[in-house]
Protein backbone atom coordinates (compact mmCIF):
# COMPACT_ATOMS: atom_id res chain seq x y z
CA UNK A 1 0.00 0.00 0.00
CA UNK A 2 1.66 3.55 -1.03
CA UNK A 3 2.36 5.83 1.88
CA UNK A 4 -0.05 9.00 2.78
CA UNK A 5 1.22 12.55 1.96
CA UNK A 6 2.12 12.56 5.57
CA UNK A 7 4.65 10.17 4.72
CA UNK A 8 6.34 11.46 2.05
CA UNK A 9 6.53 15.11 2.83
CA UNK A 10 7.90 13.80 6.44
CA UNK A 11 9.96 17.28 8.21
CA UNK A 12 13.30 16.07 8.50
CA UNK A 13 13.81 19.05 10.78
CA UNK A 14 11.35 17.38 13.19
CA UNK A 15 12.60 13.77 12.34
CA UNK A 16 16.10 15.03 13.55
CA UNK A 17 15.06 17.30 16.50
CA UNK A 18 13.28 14.74 17.90
CA UNK A 19 15.86 12.19 17.46
CA UNK A 20 18.65 14.14 19.01
CA UNK A 21 16.76 15.38 22.00
CA UNK A 22 15.41 11.33 22.53
CA UNK A 23 19.48 10.82 22.51
CA UNK A 24 20.29 13.25 24.73
CA UNK A 25 17.88 12.91 27.47
CA UNK A 26 19.14 9.12 27.71
CA UNK A 27 22.43 8.52 29.82
CA UNK A 28 24.65 6.88 29.16
CA UNK A 29 25.34 7.05 25.40
CA UNK A 30 27.02 4.06 23.54
CA UNK A 31 28.04 3.68 19.87
CA UNK A 32 27.12 0.58 18.25
CA UNK A 33 25.88 0.25 14.24
CA UNK A 34 24.50 -2.72 12.52
CA UNK A 35 21.50 -3.89 11.88
CA UNK A 36 18.76 -1.95 12.07
CA UNK A 37 21.32 1.09 11.13
CA UNK A 38 22.97 1.20 7.88
CA UNK A 39 26.56 2.50 9.59
CA UNK A 40 28.45 -1.21 10.67
CA UNK A 41 30.51 -1.04 13.42
CA UNK A 42 33.96 -3.12 14.90
CA UNK A 43 32.09 -5.82 17.08
CA UNK A 44 31.81 -9.25 16.04
CA UNK A 45 30.14 -12.30 17.33
CA UNK A 46 32.44 -14.13 19.67
CA UNK A 47 34.24 -17.00 19.10
CA UNK A 48 32.11 -20.00 17.65
CA UNK A 49 28.95 -17.87 18.01
CA UNK A 50 26.50 -17.45 15.83
CA UNK A 51 24.43 -13.83 14.70
CA UNK A 52 21.74 -14.04 11.92
CA UNK A 53 19.20 -11.28 11.31
CA UNK A 54 16.37 -11.41 9.29
CA UNK A 55 15.20 -8.38 8.30
CA UNK A 56 12.21 -6.83 6.46
CA UNK A 57 12.34 -3.42 4.75
CA UNK A 58 10.47 -0.68 2.97
CA UNK A 59 11.53 1.89 1.15
CA UNK A 60 9.12 4.89 -0.94
CA UNK A 61 10.59 7.40 -3.28
CA UNK A 62 8.64 9.24 -5.36
CA UNK A 63 8.13 7.47 -8.21
CA UNK A 64 8.65 3.74 -6.70
CA UNK A 65 8.53 1.55 -3.62
CA UNK A 66 10.97 -1.51 -2.96
CA UNK A 67 10.42 -4.36 -0.25
CA UNK A 68 12.95 -6.45 1.09
CA UNK A 69 10.96 -9.41 2.22
CA UNK A 70 13.14 -10.35 3.95
CA UNK A 71 16.68 -9.69 4.14
CA UNK A 72 18.70 -12.67 5.46
CA UNK A 73 22.23 -11.79 6.87
CA UNK A 74 24.37 -14.66 8.51
CA UNK A 75 27.53 -13.75 10.67
CA UNK A 76 29.80 -16.25 12.11
CA UNK A 77 33.09 -15.66 14.65
CA UNK A 78 35.68 -16.91 13.88
CA UNK A 79 37.84 -16.40 17.54
CA UNK A 80 37.62 -12.97 18.99
CA UNK A 81 38.53 -10.40 16.45
CA UNK A 82 37.25 -12.15 13.44
CA UNK A 83 33.69 -12.40 11.43
CA UNK A 84 32.11 -14.51 8.08
CA UNK A 85 29.32 -13.09 6.42
CA UNK A 86 26.95 -14.02 4.20
CA UNK A 87 23.86 -11.91 3.17
CA UNK A 88 21.15 -11.20 0.90
CA UNK A 89 17.49 -10.34 0.17
CA UNK A 90 15.05 -11.15 -1.63
CA UNK A 91 12.69 -7.93 -3.66
CA UNK A 92 9.61 -6.80 -5.06
CA UNK A 93 9.69 -3.31 -6.37
CA UNK A 94 6.49 -1.34 -7.55
CA UNK A 95 6.83 1.54 -10.26
CA UNK A 96 4.18 4.06 -11.17
CA UNK A 97 1.90 2.74 -13.75
CA UNK A 98 4.31 -0.82 -13.98
CA UNK A 99 3.60 -3.85 -13.09
CA UNK A 100 5.24 -5.15 -10.04
CA UNK A 101 8.42 -7.44 -10.14
CA UNK A 102 10.11 -9.16 -8.05
CA UNK A 103 13.54 -11.68 -7.54
CA UNK A 104 16.72 -12.48 -5.61
CA UNK A 105 18.67 -9.24 -4.71
CA UNK A 106 22.62 -8.99 -4.61
CA UNK A 107 24.71 -11.37 -2.40
CA UNK A 108 27.20 -10.04 -0.32
CA UNK A 109 29.81 -12.13 1.33
CA UNK A 110 32.32 -10.28 3.60
CA UNK A 111 35.19 -10.70 6.27
CA UNK A 112 35.49 -8.70 9.40
CA UNK A 113 39.08 -8.00 11.12
CA UNK A 114 38.90 -5.85 14.23
CA UNK A 115 42.62 -5.35 14.61
CA UNK A 116 42.19 -2.96 17.53
CA UNK A 117 40.15 -3.07 20.61
CA UNK A 118 37.11 -4.80 21.45
CA UNK A 119 33.52 -4.32 22.55
CA UNK A 120 33.35 -2.24 25.84
CA UNK A 121 36.67 -0.71 25.77
CA UNK A 122 36.85 3.06 24.92
CA UNK A 123 38.58 2.37 21.18
CA UNK A 124 38.04 -0.38 18.82
CA UNK A 125 38.92 -0.49 15.14
CA UNK A 126 38.09 -3.08 12.03
CA UNK A 127 38.13 -3.70 8.12
CA UNK A 128 35.40 -5.32 7.21
CA UNK A 129 35.99 -5.87 3.44
CA UNK A 130 33.16 -7.57 1.36
CA UNK A 131 32.26 -8.53 -1.65
CA UNK A 132 28.65 -8.05 -3.87
CA UNK A 133 27.69 -9.99 -6.83
CA UNK A 134 24.73 -10.87 -8.94
CA UNK A 135 22.92 -14.21 -8.02
CA UNK A 136 19.96 -14.26 -10.79
CA UNK A 137 19.97 -12.30 -14.20
CA UNK A 138 16.35 -12.19 -14.22
CA UNK A 139 16.74 -9.69 -11.48
CA UNK A 140 18.59 -7.87 -13.50
CA UNK A 141 16.93 -7.87 -16.23
CA UNK A 142 13.33 -7.41 -14.15
CA UNK A 143 15.91 -3.89 -13.02
CA UNK A 144 15.89 -4.78 -9.40
CA UNK A 145 19.51 -4.63 -9.49
CA UNK A 146 22.26 -3.39 -11.22
CA UNK A 147 24.02 -5.71 -13.38
CA UNK A 148 27.84 -6.22 -12.17
CA UNK A 149 29.77 -6.78 -9.09
CA UNK A 150 31.12 -4.61 -6.48
CA UNK A 151 33.95 -4.92 -4.32
CA UNK A 152 33.32 -2.84 -0.81
CA UNK A 153 36.27 -1.27 1.49
CA UNK A 154 35.14 0.01 4.39
CA UNK A 155 36.70 0.60 7.96
CA UNK A 156 34.53 1.13 11.22
CA UNK A 157 36.01 2.67 14.49
CA UNK A 158 34.44 3.38 17.87
CA UNK A 159 35.80 6.17 19.80
CA UNK A 160 34.61 6.62 23.60
CA UNK A 161 34.37 10.52 24.30
CA UNK A 162 32.77 10.64 27.95
CA UNK A 163 29.84 10.35 28.52
CA UNK A 164 29.13 9.37 25.19
CA UNK A 165 31.05 7.16 22.63
CA UNK A 166 30.55 7.64 18.55
CA UNK A 167 30.77 4.91 15.74
CA UNK A 168 32.04 6.48 12.72
CA UNK A 169 31.86 4.02 9.46
CA UNK A 170 33.95 4.95 5.89
CA UNK A 171 34.54 3.21 3.04
CA UNK A 172 34.67 2.80 -0.89
CA UNK A 173 33.23 0.55 -3.12
CA UNK A 174 34.40 -0.51 -6.46
CA UNK A 175 31.97 -1.09 -9.32
CA UNK A 176 31.80 -3.21 -12.81
CA UNK A 177 29.76 -0.89 -15.12
CA UNK A 178 28.62 1.82 -12.66
CA UNK A 179 30.40 4.67 -10.76
CA UNK A 180 32.58 3.88 -7.71
CA UNK A 181 30.83 5.13 -4.55
CA UNK A 182 32.10 6.73 -1.32
CA UNK A 183 29.90 5.83 1.73
CA UNK A 184 29.78 6.98 5.02
CA UNK A 185 28.16 7.30 8.54
CA UNK A 186 28.19 7.95 12.32
CA UNK A 187 26.09 6.24 14.99
CA UNK A 188 25.26 6.47 18.72
CA UNK A 189 22.64 4.33 20.66
CA UNK A 190 21.16 4.94 24.43
CA UNK A 191 20.34 2.74 27.02
CA UNK A 192 16.87 3.95 28.24
CA UNK A 193 16.10 0.39 30.19
CA UNK A 194 17.34 -2.62 30.78
CA UNK A 195 16.68 -4.33 27.94
CA UNK A 196 15.88 -1.10 25.77
CA UNK A 197 18.38 0.77 23.59
CA UNK A 198 17.04 4.01 21.41
CA UNK A 199 19.07 4.50 18.10
CA UNK A 200 20.23 6.95 15.55
CA UNK A 201 22.82 7.73 12.91
CA UNK A 202 23.58 9.95 9.57
CA UNK A 203 24.47 7.99 7.19
CA UNK A 204 25.71 9.44 3.32
CA UNK A 205 26.42 7.98 -0.21
CA UNK A 206 28.51 9.97 -2.62
CA UNK A 207 29.17 9.09 -5.86
CA UNK A 208 28.94 10.95 -9.43
CA UNK A 209 25.23 12.14 -8.64
CA UNK A 210 24.05 14.43 -5.82
CA UNK A 211 24.94 12.72 -1.98
CA UNK A 212 22.12 11.29 -0.77
CA UNK A 213 22.13 12.05 3.14
CA UNK A 214 19.81 9.96 5.29
CA UNK A 215 19.05 10.41 9.24
CA UNK A 216 18.00 6.90 10.56
CA UNK A 217 16.21 6.36 14.22
CA UNK A 218 15.60 3.02 15.68
CA UNK A 219 15.23 0.67 18.72
CA UNK A 220 16.57 -2.84 20.16
CA UNK A 221 15.01 -4.52 22.50
CA UNK A 222 16.22 -7.44 24.00
CA UNK A 223 13.73 -10.06 24.38
CA UNK A 224 16.16 -13.09 25.71
CA UNK A 225 19.90 -13.74 25.96
CA UNK A 226 19.10 -15.20 22.00
CA UNK A 227 16.73 -13.26 20.49
CA UNK A 228 16.81 -9.25 20.09
CA UNK A 229 13.93 -7.22 18.17
CA UNK A 230 14.78 -4.35 15.82
CA UNK A 231 12.93 -1.36 14.73
CA UNK A 232 13.82 1.86 12.73
CA UNK A 233 13.00 4.51 10.39
CA UNK A 234 14.94 6.91 8.06
CA UNK A 235 14.42 9.57 6.00
CA UNK A 236 16.53 11.15 2.81
CA UNK A 237 17.45 14.43 3.86
CA UNK A 238 19.12 14.76 0.74
CA UNK A 239 19.65 13.29 -2.47
CA UNK A 240 18.58 13.02 -6.28
CA UNK A 241 14.99 13.45 -7.15
CA UNK A 242 14.20 9.90 -6.70
CA UNK A 243 15.49 9.52 -3.03
CA UNK A 244 14.28 7.43 -0.36
CA UNK A 245 11.55 9.64 1.07
CA UNK A 246 10.52 7.07 3.77
CA UNK A 247 12.61 3.64 5.27
CA UNK A 248 10.55 1.28 7.81
CA UNK A 249 12.49 -1.50 9.08
CA UNK A 250 11.94 -4.16 11.35
CA UNK A 251 13.67 -7.68 12.43
CA UNK A 252 15.32 -10.03 14.55
CA UNK A 253 18.28 -11.17 15.64
CA UNK A 254 19.37 -14.56 16.99
CA UNK A 255 22.47 -14.74 18.74
CA UNK A 256 23.38 -18.93 19.03
CA UNK A 257 24.01 -20.92 21.41
CA UNK A 258 23.96 -16.91 23.11
CA UNK A 259 25.19 -13.45 23.07
CA UNK A 260 29.00 -13.84 23.66
CA UNK A 261 30.91 -11.65 26.93
CA UNK A 262 33.64 -9.94 25.96
CA UNK A 263 35.56 -10.10 29.06
CA UNK A 264 37.52 -7.01 30.00
CA UNK A 265 41.33 -7.70 29.14
CA UNK A 266 43.38 -9.13 32.08
CA UNK A 267 46.15 -6.87 33.62
CA UNK A 268 49.84 -8.28 33.02
CA UNK A 269 50.59 -10.53 35.54
CA UNK A 270 53.94 -8.94 37.71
Amino acid sequence: MESGPWMRHLSAATFSSTLALALTLSRPLFAQGGPPLLTDDPDTPGPRHWEINLSLLREWSRHSRLSEIPRLDVNYGVGRRFQLKVEAPYLAKEEDRAHAVNGPGDMVAGVKWRFLGQEGQHVAWSVYPQYEFNIAHASVAKGLVEDGHALLLPTELTLEVHPIELGLEVGRSFSSGRPDEWFYGVATEASVARRLELLGELHGEKGDEATELIVNGGARYQATSRLTVMLAVGHAVRGSADRPRLLVYAGLQVNAPDRFAFSPPRPPVR
